[in-house]
Parts: C-alpha cells; sequence; structure tokens
C-alpha cells in the first residue's frame, strides 16, 4: 500500500525553503553580538526516545531489473517506505523497556541545562534564560504513543528525493515546523532568533544513545547559520543482538539509559562553544581532511579539540545527508 497523498503533501511541505536552503556553517565574528539580544528556543519535541533504522539508498529487487527495475517497481510499491515502515515497528518492539525506564525521566531540564551551559561560554548566542518549547505529557501517556522517529539520513536518492521517509518522522517534522512558527509569532518584532532543537534516540542496533544538537540562527526570517553536533554514550563490548543491548541500558530502571543521557546532554553543553566559536577560517582548518582524524561509534573525520572525555571531531558522509561534529563517550557501568 502506497503513502497517502497528505503525507508525501505534509513531507514536501516540510523541506527547507530556498531561504533557508545554505545557511553558513559558522558565524562571522561581526555577526554574532546583536541589539537587541536575540530570543532563543530551546526544543525538544519529542514525546519520548526514539527509535532509528538504518536502510541502503539503493535497492535491488530480487527479480533483477537492476537499477531501471529498481525505479519501476520503487515507483509501484514504494519498496523502500514499506522497508523503512517494517523496520522501524521492529524496532519499537525492541526499545519498549527503554520507553518504560526513561517515562519520569526529565530529558528537558537536561536540554535546558545543556543550552545555559552553552550560553554561559557564548554569550552571544541569544536572550538568557531561553525558552523552552517542550510537549506537556499526562502520567502514563508513553502508552500512548505511536512511533517515535527523528532521524533525517537517507534523505537523498540517486534521483532525488528518496520515499523511505516514514509517518512517524513526517509527524515529527511537523511538530518541529508547528513549534518554530510559534515562536516567530511570539517575537514578530525581533531582528534575529536563535533556536537550538534537541532529539534524542537509540541508534539502530541499540548500542548508542545519540543526542543531537542543530543551532540555528535566522535574521528576519532567512536562516543564517546551522550547525550540528550528535553526542553519542556506546556500549562498552556491546552485543551483536539488539535485545541484550537494550537489557543492558534498561537494568536496575534504567540507571545506565538515564545516565547516559545526562552525560550525552551535558558534553554538548560542554563542547558547543568550541564549535560555536569557529569563524570562516577556522571551520575550514578544523574539517580539512588533512588534520589528525579518529574514527568512534561508526563516524569518521578530522579532530578540532580532544580533552580527558575523548574527542570532538568532524564527520561528513554525503550518502547519509550527514554533516556534523560528533562527541563519543563509553557508558560508565
Amino acid at each position: 500500500m502506497g503513502s497517502s497523498p497528505a503525507l508525501a503533501a505534509l513531507v514536501l511541505a516540510l523541506l527547507p525553503s530556498p531561504a533557508f536552503a545554505d545557511p553558513d556553517d559558522y558565524v562571522a565574528p561581526a555577526a554574532r553580538e546583536v541589539e537587541p539580544a536575540r530570543p532563543l528556543a530551546v526544543m525538544v519535541l519529542q514525546p519520548r526516545v526514539a527509535s532509528s533504522i538504518e536502510l541502503g539508498r539503493i535497492l535491488f529487487p530480487s527479480g533483477g531489473g537492476g537499477i531501471l527495475g529498481t525505479l519501476i517497481i520503487d515507483g509501484q510499491n514504494n519498496i523502500p517506505e514499506r522497508l523503512a515502515a517494517s523496520a522501524l515497528a521492529r524496532a519499537e518492539e525492541r526499545i519498549v523497556p527503554l520507553v518504560a525506564v526513561l517515562e519520569d525521566f526529565d530529558v528537558a531540564s537536561l536540554a535546558k541545562e545543556a543550552t545555559m551551559a552553552a550560553m554561559a561560554e557564548t554569550s552571544w548566542l541569544g536572550a538568557s534564560p531561553p525558552e523552552l518549547y517542550a510537549p506537556a505529557r499526562p502520567a502514563g501517556a508513553a502508552e500512548d504513543d505511536g512511533p517515535v522517529y527523528v532521524s533525517t539520513t537517507y534523505r537523498e536518492g540517486m534521483v532525488g528525493r528518496e520515499s523511505n521517509d516514514t509517518e512517524a518522522g513526517a509527524a515529527w517534522a511537523a511538530d518541529v515546523a508547528a513549534a518554530q512558527a510559534a515562536f516567530r509569532a511570539a517575537h514578530a518584532d525581533a531582528p534575529e532568533l536563535a533556536q537550538v532543537l534537541w532529539r534524542y534516540q537509540m541508534s539502530p542496533d541499540f548500542t548508542q544513545v545519540q543526542v543531537i544538537a542543530d543551532v540555528s540562527l535566522s535574521r528576519q526570517g532567512t536562516g543564517f547559520y546551522n550547525q550540528q553536533l550528535i553526542s553519542i554514550v556506546r556500549l562498552n563490548r556491546p552485543s551483536f543482538i539488539e535485545e541484550e543491548n537494550v537489557a543492558r541500558w534498561a537494568d536496575n530502571d534504567g540507571a545506565l539509559v538515564q545516565a547516559a543521557l545526562a552525560s550525552a546532554f551535558a558534553r554538548a553543553g560542554e563542547v558547543l562553544p568550541s564549535i560555536m566559536a569557529l569563524d570562516q577560517a577556522g571551520f575550514t582548518e578544523a574539517t580539512d581532511r588533512r588534520r589528525e582524524s579518529v574514527t568512534s561509534a561508526g563516524y569518521h573525520g578530522p579532530v578540532l579539540l580532544r580533552d580527558e572525555t575523548g574527542p570532538v571531531f568532524w564527520a561528513r558522509d554525503g550518502d547519509q545527508g550527514l554533516a556534523a561534529f560528533v562527541t563519543v563517550q563509553v557508558a560508565a557501568e
């Protein structure tokens, strides 16, 4: 069964407009301080920890036909979309124990604290305190949640946008668009706005807790800066069996997964100032592939900095739509 026209229209509507298509990866020093200070939103819009999936971009159905056959069959049967939905359904079954142990865990406060920690070193980012946008959820609401999916990889296929987005992903994107519109409306007279959009998810194999921060600045409705940080806490010596990894995270009423989330958010607050401090020359130098590089948690790239917690490095993968700074820690069991 194919996707509905309404879902397709929603996904297309949520694609970046030309005005937001190509913001810079750095903020020029002359553009940092503004008066009045930018209103700053901290957004944590997912109702609970998200699942993630990993699919290949090019599929060759068993009936043969190569790339042409793939295009024809995909166009008729929405194969990538159906595979994504099936993979997400399996991930949602596995994540249930983690949803349970995180039901009362206050992730929104962690996100706000991490943002304020970054602001302490980067006061030009926006006005303090930041405004928190997070859904209010009654007790027991986790049992009523549908699938939660906040990943944005594999957006572009060999002939354009692929159809492997999920309905859950489109729903999350709609929530983001609505919150951003509300923030803009609340500050219609502000010359510039700042936003930190936070996401948190388990990796597809449940070996990692991943916290993603998207920092963006806009001027009169046009985005001029966007940068992403992926803060990861991984299991030491994980299993190849997803359910065994889930059991480790969820053991002892979720002590490990809760500590990992706290560490991932705190680490993001520590390293975001070093990322936002980069000007054009600094960003070019930091992302130069001839620099010292590191491979960790499935990511690879040149090192921006290294401290007692570990390296912070730049990872880029055009096939996955990845362009982000990454920091990795090992879970302390």
